[in-house]
């Protein structure tokens, strides 16, 4: 990018502002594929500690412990192999490498996936309720009406979507007006949900 050398002051200050404006939205759109690669980072290794996975990582190990691990060598089950393998696919895809040095992560909503039964994995986009206008719903911690119930969607609630659907089912966080905090999150039937469920869609 380059300034045009022979262009009037308010020409040269609209150049720089679009350039500003551009690196800004770069510098957004980082910070989003850095959060979603650590989404799914932590959904793999979630799968793998669940088969008692020995992490030999300091993230593996902060996040995981290796309180119940077993070994280096452990069997996963043919339906959370699809997802290890789909997983890898897009962290491959978008050139994810997480700093595994470090001892934490930026996860908001890592006790909640914890209780799920059904792992989430992240979509590229996001969207949002911004004001539940239906009645209270209950969160499942997998996606089918026999899972257990771990959280709950309230009236006025922000609900952010960000993983992919399975089913007619989507994993969600529920969040205070304007995301000010997290309240809860899982599993939630789509099925009545409309443009009329929420006061406003953003994404």
């Amino acid at each position: 990018m380059q300034l045009s050398l022979g262009a009037g002051p308010r020409a040269r200050q609209n150049e720089v502002m679009r350039i500003v404006l551009l690196l800004l939205a770069f510098v957004a759109s980082s910070a989003s594929a850095n959060e979603a690669c650590e989404d799914v980072w932590f959904t793999r290794n979630l799968i793998f500690d669940r088969a008692g996975y020995c992490f030999g990582s300091t993230l593996g190990q902060a996040v995981f412990d290796n309180s119940n691990c077993i070994g280096t060598s452990v069997s996963i089950p043919p339906d959370q192999k699809r997802i290890v393998d789909e997983i890898r696919a897009l962290e491959a895809q978008h050139g994810c490498q997480v700093d595994t040095g470090r001892t934490g992560l930026r996860l908001i909503d890592a006790a909640i996936r914890r209780q799920l039964r059904d792992l989430p994995i992240r979509d590229e986009f996001e969207s949002g309720c911004l004001g539940w206008l239906g009645p209270v719903v209950p969160l499942h911690a997998g996606h089918d009406n026999s899972s257990a119930v771990i959280g709950r969607v309230e009236p006025g609630d922000y609900i952010l979507y960000s993983h992919l659907g399975r089913g007619g089912w989507s994993y969600v966080t529920t969040h205070t007006a304007n995301w000010t905090s997290l309240k809860s999150g899982g599993w939630m039937r789509q099925t009545g949900v409309s443009d009329a469920s929420c006061a406003q869609w953003a994404g």
